[in-house]
């Protein structure tokens, strides 16, 4: 029922953010407030003690970023520079906070999966505003300029809210219950992020004069890199973390993705990935699940 509840929510929000981009297209500044307070409420109910990092961990976090640079050679040798943008931010994104929800719900291994969600997020943060500013072609930037722009974004949307929540539960430990009290207030924040996304996203493709053939190759591209990483993670995790793995290198935090590719220093076109992606992995939960019960 909440997945059918998020899914509907998540079509509202991008058909609304569509319909009100005149009104809402300039309310981008909020983003970073929102995303953030949707990671503080999933890093309070963070179970540290419980997470042990183990070595498929690590091929785990490099798979991330070397299936994203490799998306984006591809693109580029092929001919299509806006195509790559979208493909590495599609591909990029850390795991997504539900992640471990899923697994639950698969009857999968929930403390990989948590861990692994961590370490993407610090990950993300730490490899990003190194390796984005080689990739992006931003003629008004210098690499130094723009590599630390990307540091100060991420640190506001993901590390802030990191410290923040972990400073909170020193303080007062049993604020770690209040995460799934805040998960109708989550859903809340995710869609009105997603509808103030949409409405920029929207209104920027209409000033920069998109056409709707330009939106397939992202839309396609996106379906790719969605199948491609959750077949790889199951290939990966074969036989006895295959469902977790899948989730890890398939299921993508595409709000924080989108964030940063609705920036001036992205392509319009980058926006059109991850808004699909959505979709896609999605779909692909619902297989999964529905698989899992029927097997059961």
């Amino acid at each position: 029922m909440k997945r059918s509840l998020r899914s509907l929510c998540m079509v509202v929000a991008i058909a609304l953010g569509a319909a009100l981009h005149s009104v809402l297209g300039d309310c981008n500044s909020y983003l970073p407030y929102g995303v953030g307070a949707m990671l503080f409420i999933t890093f309070i109910g963070v179970q540290i003690r419980g997470m042990r990092p183990r070595w498929l961990h690590l091929w785990v976090l490099l798979a991330i970023p070397l299936t994203a640079v490799f998306y984006w050679l591809v693109a580029r040798a092929l001919g299509f520079p806006e195509l790559a943008e979208t493909l590495f931010y599609c591909a990029a994104a850390p795991i997504a906070v539900a992640s471990p929800v899923i697994v639950q719900l698969l009857r999968g291994d929930v403390e990989f999966s948590a861990t692994a969600m961590l370490l993407s997020h610090v990950t993300f943060a730490l490899v990003m505003p190194f390796l984005l500013p080689l990739l992006l072609e931003s003629p008004d930037l210098s690499y130094g300029a723009l590599a630390v722009l990307v540091a100060k974004q991420l640190g506001g949307v993901l590390l802030l809210p990191a410290l923040l929540a972990f400073l909170v539960r020193w303080v007062y430990p049993a604020s770690r219950d209040l995460a799934p009290k805040l998960a109708g207030f989550s859903l809340g924040l995710w869609c009105i992020n997603l509808t103030i996304i949409s409405a920029w996203g929207t209104q920027h493709l209409i000033e920069s004069g998109v056409g709707l053939h330009e939106l397939i190759p992202p839309a396609l591209g996106a379906l790719v890199v969605c199948a491609v990483g959750f077949i790889a993670g199951y290939r990966l995790g074969y036989p006895d973390l295959k469902r977790e793995c899948s989730q890890a290198l398939g299921q993508k935090n595409t709000i924080l993705v989108l964030y940063i590719a609705a920036q001036p220093y992205s392509h319009p076109l980058s926006y059109i990935g991850p808004v699909f992606y959505i979709f896609f992995h999605n779909f692909a939960n619902s297989v999964q699940i529905f698989l899992a019960a029927r097997k059961k």
